[in-house]
């Protein structure tokens, strides 16, 4: 099924806060997948809206959608309808600064409820049908769309130095190491991220795919030196010695702090599970040699060559 392909992005060109929004024209109605660059382009009308999760950087904007449009969402998003339980979702420990997060740096104003689609399915509007597959190692709700004309939306999938990003409690990094590889085996022609302007053609977008790849296994790395160089320690001791954040960022510290130790945390307890680590009672610590992040550095090269099944 074909339609016409923009892609929207505001003045940051998608970068956080915003969010890059594809937008399909298929005879003659308007389907944007989600508004995170509204902001910056002013009031949009469109006839639907497919989100591909909840984050506030993708819903932000969705207050400036004219004409009532139909709203999707991923079906785990429909207890979540205001930004009240968002943060107590996202950050319950600290829900009031990741509130004032949302609203003063993010501008987030409402969260979308309409109807809701299951990831995996396709949703259909108007005779257009987007195949959509969930994708949760970044967020439980987290979904990649195919777009027409045979381009994949990775949404944060990101393939950017930011990521990949697990911060949130729901969150897991070997689920997103298999979202990576199930987008390294789609055999989309091209990809599409939210962070990133442009397509990118497969071979590059393969390549972009191999080197987040080797990213997370770096995180998983550091991670375990970090252990090995302190001995049993509980993975909050590890905040702020740089493993995630070079240095955590001067606007909202409680909050960057929380993720660095959430993906400390994920990352700790994916290292356990792999064996490179133990738990004792003063905390984890380093055993023996860890092949399973050698094992990950290989699967990146086979993405990067596009050997995979």
């Amino acid at each position: 099924m074909e339609g016409r392909l923009r892609l929207l992005a505001g003045p940051r060109r998608g970068r956080f806060p915003e969010s890059t929004c594809p937008l399909v024209e298929y005879r003659g109605s308007r389907i944007l997948v989600d508004t995170g660059c509204l902001p910056g382009l002013g009031p949009m009308e469109v006839d639907a809206v497919v989100y591909t999760h909840h984050h506030p950087d993708h819903i932000r904007g969705s207050h400036l959608l004219a004409g009532a449009p139909v709203e999707y969402s991923p079906l785990g998003e429909a207890p979540y309808r205001s930004l009240r339980r968002l943060a107590w979702r996202f950050a319950p420990q600290i829900w009031r600064e990741w509130l004032s997060m949302a609203l003063e740096a993010i501008g987030a104003l409402r969260v979308p409820g309409d109807r809701y689609y299951e990831p995996g399915e396709d949703v259909c509007f108007r005779g257009l049908c987007l195949k959509t597959a969930p994708a949760p190692g970044h967020l439980a709700t987290h979904t990649l769309v195919e777009l027409p004309g045979g381009i994949l939306h990775l949404a944060d999938i990101d393939l950017t130095g930011f990521g990949p990003w697990y911060g949130n409690p729901e969150s897991d990094p070997l689920a997103f190491l298999a979202d990576i590889e199930l987008a390294a085996t789609w055999g989309a022609r091209a990809y599409t991220t939210s962070h990133r302007p442009g397509v990118l053609e497969a071979p590059e977008a393969q390549g972009l795919l191999a080197r987040y790849t080797r990213r997370l296994a770096e995180q998983l790395g550091a991670v375990l030196e970090a252990y090995r160089r302190s001995g049993p320690t509980a993975p909050g001791a590890l905040v702020g010695r740089g493993i995630i954040y070079r240095r955590i960022p001067s606007d909202y510290p409680r909050i960057y702090e929380y993720f660095e130790y959430n993906m400390i945390l994920k990352a700790s307890n994916a290292l356990a599970g792999m064996g490179c680590l133990r738990r004792t009672p003063r905390g984890y610590e380093a055993r023996g040699h860890c092949g399973a992040i050698e094992e990950i550095a290989v699967l990146a090269e086979a993405i990067g060559e596009g050997s995979l099944g």
